[in-house]
Formats: structure tokens, C-alpha cells, sequence
């Protein structure tokens, strides 16, 4: 069968469909770096802005393929959905579909879009697959790339859709966090790293400050909270970053009324953890005071790294042995059995604790479930970019074989 690959990035869904013996007629992207690396791998040149394609000129094809743009839908955009144009590619690509009517449909995008302008925008796009005469499943497929045994926990949303005129869609079976399978990084990390992937300057110094923290709890037997750790409450009424504001300590503040006032802006989960922070440090205040006090006069000690997250099940207390990675919401610590999220922000690479170094882009194009032969781009922004961009490989494959051949989704 042959498929044409629509917002095509650096080519997961081609590398998914081609280990099925499908051929690719048809790439396109609006990005030229994915452009140039979509051509150096797969030896087909994709066109650009799919809205300038004259659809009778697409050569026939069975299968329709399409990352659209996930930045409308995304909780790390701005969320506006079709209102964005480029929420409204979606329109584009159902253009397409009603002049070739191929058999298959698949399409990704994040998770966000499940549940984004409250259910609505999946209702949008799901009555219009439907006016297209396509089968597709009544709730949006929300599927984690760990349910492949791929270890990284990626959630996105899958859209499977068949002609009607073919018969029903396969059965899907339950999806749940049951599906996850057990994984570690064994064959992920690579085994020698140029010295340009190890942390330096603030990221450095961020893991020493976390570090001397860790080391704090584990020999004094502190017990680390399971709930982010959220150092901006621990004496302060939350109301600036500044030493002066920080140093209004609990006894200086108007107790449980400001606290509660200031509570009324946030979610219910988000207050409840600013109550059990301020108990965390009064009950540890002794000895966390110290090292609060040198980390705040620390340049380095704004924004979001004054926030971390303990998750992690290993009883080791030490950064040194543990993956972490700085996220918008905080510094972030996992066990070595999965990565998060790759993102397109070159700001929130995971680092590989052992080895005090970011993932390199080969590492992460092994997350994505890229075959070793992939050429990546020479800039490691771009990659990193490209690769937080991309499809799981594995992941579509395995969708594709269940949508078309009737395979089981999960092996």
C-alpha cells in the first residue's frame, strides 16, 4: 500500500509504515530543517506549507498520515486550539481526505487535545471525520509510548479511522496503566559521550545545591516527600522571590489568613501542597534553614529550580544516581527504568545523573524508537527540537498493524 506523510517532521510515521512494507508517495512539512533531514533519511524530498499542495496533484494513496500541529493544543502553548492557524491544518489535511478518500487514517497529537476547550475541540474533529464517512473510535485513544516497552513515558492521542465502506474497526482492547511495561534505559544510553554533553554553569550548580539538600535528608534519616517540594512556601507567604520577601518568616505572617487568601488562586491540589511544605520545613527547620538561606543568596536560585520533584522509589538519596531533568514546573527526579517526555525546548533535556551529562540526541532518537542508521542533524539544538517533535516510532507501528492487519495493539 502506499501512504503520503503530512506534517511529516523527521519522518516516524515513514519509518512506522515502511517496516510494514508500505511506500511513501508523498512527504510534507513546513519546517525546512526537517525538510533537509526527511530527505537525507528516507531519499524523498517533502514539500512545504501543506496548505499550498494542489491536492489533485497528490499522487493516489491508501493511507493518510498526519502529526498535525500539536503547539494549538498543547498545555505548553497557548492552548488556542482552532483558533490558532495552525489548530486549523486539521481543516487542510480533511481537504485532502474528501478528494482521495484513501482507506486509512492515522493521526497524532498530544494528549491536551483530548480534553482541550473542554471536550469540544475532539467533538470538532470527530463529527467531521464521521462527515467524511471514516470509522473512528467514539473517545480519543490516549496511549503511552511505555505500553510499547519504549522507556519513555509519552502520552499522546491517536486518531484511527477506516472508510466505511471497509467494515468496522477493530475492537480496541482496554488501555490503562496496566498496559505499561517494564523498561530501563540498559540499551538506551550509550556507552562513551563527548564532554559537551556533561551539565556546566547553573544546571550544574542547580544539581549541587538539590545534591546538598539530598545529602541533608539522608544523614539526618529525612524522609523525602512524595508531594513537589515547593521551597517558596516553606517560610514565606509566596508573594516574591526576593530574600527580603522570603526572609517573612512564620511567625511574621498574618498566620492561616493570608495563607488561605493567597490558597484562593490555586488549584485545591496546589494548596494543600503549600500546607504540607510549610510542615515539612517547621518540622525540619533546624536543619533545612542553613542550606535555604545559602541557596537564596545563590544567583542561580530563581524560577523554577526552586522547585523539585521527588519521583523516585530508590532508596538512594543521591542525584548521582538517579535521572533528572529541569521542567517548567520544577526540577523533576526519576528513576533509571524511563525518561519523561521529550520536549522541543533544548531547556529540558534529561539528564543522566550517572554520568552528570544531558542525553545525547542519539539517546533520544532511540526514545523515539529511531532506527540506529538514522542521520541526525548536525546542530544538537535542532535535533533535540526535531526529536521532542517527532512520533514514537514504535508506537505508530504498532497502531498501524492493529488499525490495517488487525493485530493485537499490545504484544
Amino acid at each position: 500500500m502506499k501512504f503520503i506523510d503530512l506534517c511529516c517532521g523527521i519522518g516516524g510515521f515513514h519509518y512506522a509504515l515502511k517496516n510494514l512494507g508500505y511506500n511513501c508517495v508523498l512527504a510534507s512539512d513546513i519546517d525546512e530543517h526537517c525538510r533537509d533531514n526527511y530527505e537525507k533519511n528516507h531519499k524523498i524530498k517533502p514539500k512545504g506549507d501543506l496548505t499550498k499542495i494542489k491536492i489533485e496533484s497528490i499522487p493516489e494513496f491508501d493511507i493518510l498520515c498526519a502529526g498535525f500541529p500539536c503547539q494549538p493544543f498543547s498545555k505548553a502553548g497557548d492552548q488556542k486550539g482552532f483558533k490558532d492557524d495552525r489548530g486549523n491544518i486539521f481543516f487542510d489535511i480533511c481537504n485532502i481526505i474528501e478528494y482521495h478518500k484513501p482507506k486509512y487514517l492515522i493521526l497524532e497529537n498530544v494528549r491536551n487535545l483530548s480534553s482541550h476547550d473542554s471536550g469540544n475541540t475532539w467533538n470538532v474533529i470527530k463529527n467531521k471525520i464521521n462527515e467524511l464517512n471514516y470509522y473512528t473510535y467514539e473517545k480519543p485513544i490516549i496511549l503511552n509510548t511505555l505500553y510499547f516497552g519504549v522507556p519513555q513515558s509519552r502520552e499522546r492521542v491517536v486518531i484511527m479511522c477506516k472508510r466505511k465502506d471497509l467494515g468496522e474497526l477493530p475492537v480496541l482492547p482496554s488501555i490503562s496503566k496496566k498496559n505499561r511495561k517494564q523498561t530501563n534505559l540498559n540499551n538506551i544510553i550509550d556507552k562513551k559521550t563527548d564532554e559537551r554533553y556533561k551539565i556546566v554553569g547553573k544546571i550544574k550548580e542547580t544539581e549541587e545545591v538539590w545534591s546538598e539538600f539530598l545529602s541533608i535528608c539522608s544523614d539526618n534519616n529525612i524522609k523525602i516527600p512524595k508531594f513537589p517540594i515547593w521551597t517558596d512556601w516553606w517560610d514565606s507567604n509566596g508573594e516574591g522571590t526576593s530574600v527580603t520577601k522570603y526572609n517573612n518568616k512564620l511567625s511574621k505572617v498574618e498566620n492561616d489568613k493570608i495563607i488561605k487568601k493567597k490558597q484562593d488562586a490555586f488549584y485545591k491540589k496546589y494548596t494543600n501542597w503549600i500546607d504540607k511544605n510549610r510542615e515539612f520545613y517547621k518540622n525540619n527547620k533546624k536543619l533545612l534553614k542553613p542550606w535555604i538561606e545559602r541557596s537564596r543568596n545563590k544567583k542561580l536560585w530563581k524560577g523554577a529550580v526552586r522547585k523539585m520533584e521527588w519521583q523516585t522509589t530508590s532508596d538512594s538519596l543521591k542525584i548521582n544516581q538517579v535521572l533528572w531533568s529541569p521542567r517548567g514546573s520544577g526540577i523533576r527526579i526519576k528513576d533509571l527504568n524511563y525518561t519523561p517526555t521529550l520536549v522541543a525546548m533544548t531547556s529540558m533535556i534529561p539528564i543522566y545523573g550517572p554520568e552528570g551529562r544531558y542525553l545525547t540526541p542519539r539517546e533520544c532518537a532511540r526514545l523515539q524508537s529511531f532506527p540506529e542508521h538514522y542521520k541526525i542533524h548536525e546542530n544538537d539544538n535542532v535535533a533535540y527540537k526535531q526529536f521532542g517533535n517527532a512520533v514514537n516510532v514504535k508506537m505508530i507501528e504498532q497502531c498501524a498493524r492493529f488499525l490495517i492487519n488487525n493485530e493485537p495493539l499490545f504484544n
